[in-house]
């Protein structure tokens, strides 16, 4: 049903209209672009369901280019949003495991492949943050990091 649904919306015109309004008005930062990057922090997915950040010291005012390398065999996801977020981003996973993504916080990495995302925080009302790939069973097996941007 819930496919269904998503290609009734696909197909109305619908469904670019909900992203769009939803890409403006995240509580933890915004879409960032290239030429304002203040930091890179390089992120490694692997298969051992773990996101290795080499950096974790992020401050309200930053922007930042997510480097992510996936070094696995599996396909893994980068994801920035708050705890909800997170919960309804999974659910959705659930319900089609096979998306790919090139959201403005969210990307898919193909084994061997190395993606960027970049995000700038600011305008932020909610500074508790997770980093996570949401494909079924890897967030669940330790695949986030918990991080409090400071102000």
């Amino acid at each position: 049903m819930p496919r269904l649904l998503a290609i009734v919306f696909l197909l109305s015109g619908w469904l670019p209209t909900l992203a769009s309004a939803h890409d403006t008005d995240f509580a933890f930062g915004s879409p960032g672009r290239a030429a304002e990057v203040t930091r890179t922090i390089h992120v490694v997915a692997d298969d051992t369901m773990r996101l290795h950040f080499d950096a974790t010291d992020l401050r309200e005012g930053d922007v930042v280019r997510f480097e992510v390398r996936n070094t696995g065999r599996l396909a893994h996801e980068f994801g920035i949003a708050d705890a909800a977020g997170q919960r309804e981003h999974a659910q959705m996973m659930r319900q089609m495991p096979d998306m790919a993504h090139d959201d403005p916080n969210v990307i898919t990495l193909k084994p061997g492949q190395t993606r960027s995302l970049i995000w700038k925080f600011t305008h932020m009302r909610q500074h508790r943050l997770v980093f996570a790939c949401n494909v079924p069973g890897h967030y669940e097996a330790g695949m986030f990091l918990r991080l409090t941007v400071k102000k």
